[in-house]
């Protein structure tokens, strides 16, 4: 029987910090995504939390939702990680969060009023310059 082993980079959990939702109007929409991320590495835990900022605007006023969430993960004991941040958090870990992220805003919109908002899925590998850019370590 073939043993199996833990993964050396886990997701752990996902939460929101921050939530806001504005809804004027109804009917065709133009949404402008930005997201921004930022990092922190607790090396004392072996953890990694990536803190995701987005911010979801129509482009005529129609509504704007504004969100700030986590992402917890794990990563081994004694890891590289000048290697994990070149891929796992920076790369990895943004693509993991972003479906939760896309869930809560769906949900949260079929929830509030009159119309759903699903995010389409991106390429998230273009914010990965500037996470590792804003990431922090502590011991």
């Amino acid at each position: 029987m073939t043993e199996i082993s833990k993964a050396t980079f886990r997701f752990v959990n996902f939460f929101v910090r921050e939530s806001h939702i504005i809804l004027n109007d109804t009917g065709e929409f133009k949404i402008d995504v930005n997201l921004t991320p930022k990092g922190t590495v607790l090396k004392s835990l072996n953890q990694f939390h990536l803190e995701l900022a987005v911010n979801i605007k129509e482009a005529t006023g129609k509504f704007e939702i504004s969100i700030l969430s986590v992402a917890i993960f794990e990563f081994e004991e004694n890891a590289d990680l000048e290697q994990y941040m070149s891929s796992w958090f920076t790369i990895n870990a943004p693509a993991i969060a972003f479906p939760y992220i896309r869930a809560y805003i769906s949900n949260l919109t079929a929830q509030s009023g009159p119309f759903t908002v699903t995010l389409p899925t991106f390429n998230l590998s273009a914010i990965g310059t500037e996470l590792k850019a804003n990431i922090t370590v502590s011991e």
